[in-house]
């Protein structure tokens, strides 16, 4: 019997046939999982449940909802070797994504009972002393992402982020940067900034730059400059780049990317910051840092390479004795 805790939040579009799904599944398989699901209600809940999943000693952590509710069942599970499962059902779903996990619910859900599932070490992001498990955005990024209406992300999905996008828009403006990554100093102008861990966009193989991964113990640091036409060419180009993920193809074309594992970001007025979509400040400075290996991710077989460190879902109590986040 594989004990499993289910931790689910209602205010991410989940719908009442979403649920029964979810209780459906473990109805089918209760010969073989244990489970038990709990419902979020408010802020800091999914953190909550995570860690008493660990102090329980559960073989699996599955979290349904978009990705705020991952950012905080990953902080609850960080330092321990349970494996999260994350279950699409929030309206961006970019962590998922990246990981090649599928989109549609059943699917991932049978992850837990595939034989050949693996487990993959994913990094997680710190900015003042709060987790991250996508990106901390600043300026425009944080405002787009964060200030889209709850209600509007239910109804409309992705179009609430593209509408709320141009509704930023009227009141954009150049920022100055001043970075510093691992020690080295740049300044930059700019309408945001973004300290990733994933950088994906949330497409397939889409990505912001082409060398960003969540295993690769590096934050990727992107200023955008402004949004004018010949600027979100060059990005529209670094994203499709990603897809071949070949570092000769640049067509001597760049936005500004640094990658370190320790990044500080100051500027001269207060800017709003956001972590995973999620409203977190406003201030004039934020300092963060990646946390490599912080927690471990179940993903489908054919979403790994050979060069991406994973073990086989069966085996993880034999191949984990502890977290590298601890060492």
């Amino acid at each position: 019997m594989k004990r499993i805790v289910a931790i689910v939040n209602p205010a991410s579009g989940v719908n009442r046939s979403a649920l029964d799904s979810i209780q459906a599944f473990f109805a089918a398989h209760r010969d073989t999982l244990e489970p038990v699901i709990h419902l979020t209600q408010a802020s800091g809940d999914a953190k909550r449940f995570a860690e008493q999943a660990v102090a329980d000693s559960v073989d699996i952590v599955a979290a349904y909802g978009g990705d705020g509710t991952m950012m905080e069942t990953a902080a609850g599970l960080m330092g321990s070797s349970v494996p999260m499962l994350m279950l699409p059902g929030g309206t961006a779903n970019v962590m998922s994504i990246d990981l090649g996990i599928p989109t549609v619910l059943d699917d991932a859900l049978k992850l837990m009972l595939n034989p050949d599932a693996q487990v993959r070490a994913v990094d997680m992001g710190s900015i003042d002393n709060e987790y991250f498990l996508l990106r901390a955005g600043i300026g425009y990024e944080a405002e787009m992402s964060a200030s889209a209406a709850r209600g509007d992300k239910s109804k409309r999905g992705r179009w609430a982020y593209v509408e709320n996008a141009f509704r930023k828009l009227r009141n954009l403006r150049q920022v100055q940067y001043v970075l510093t990554v691992d020690g080295e100093t740049y300044v930059r102008k700019g309408v945001t900034c973004m300290i990733c861990n994933s950088s994906s966009i949330g497409i397939p193989n889409l990505r912001f730059v082409y060398n960003g991964d969540v295993s690769d113990g590096l934050l990727d640091v992107i200023v955008i400059p402004n949004m004018q036409p010949v600027t979100l060419l060059k990005t529209l180009f670094h994203i499709f780049r990603s897809v071949v993920a070949d570092p000769t193809v640049d067509g001597g074309i760049h936005i500004d990317h640094w990658q370190g594992k320790e990044v500080t970001v100051q500027m001269r007025e207060r800017q709003f910051v956001a972590r995973d979509g999620e409203p977190f400040k406003r201030t004039k400075r934020v300092s963060a840092h990646i946390i490599p290996q912080a927690i471990y991710v179940v993903v489908p077989p054919t979403a790994t390479t050979a060069a991406i460190p994973t073990v086989p879902l069966e085996d993880i109590d034999e191949s984990l004795d502890r977290n590298p986040a601890t060492a």
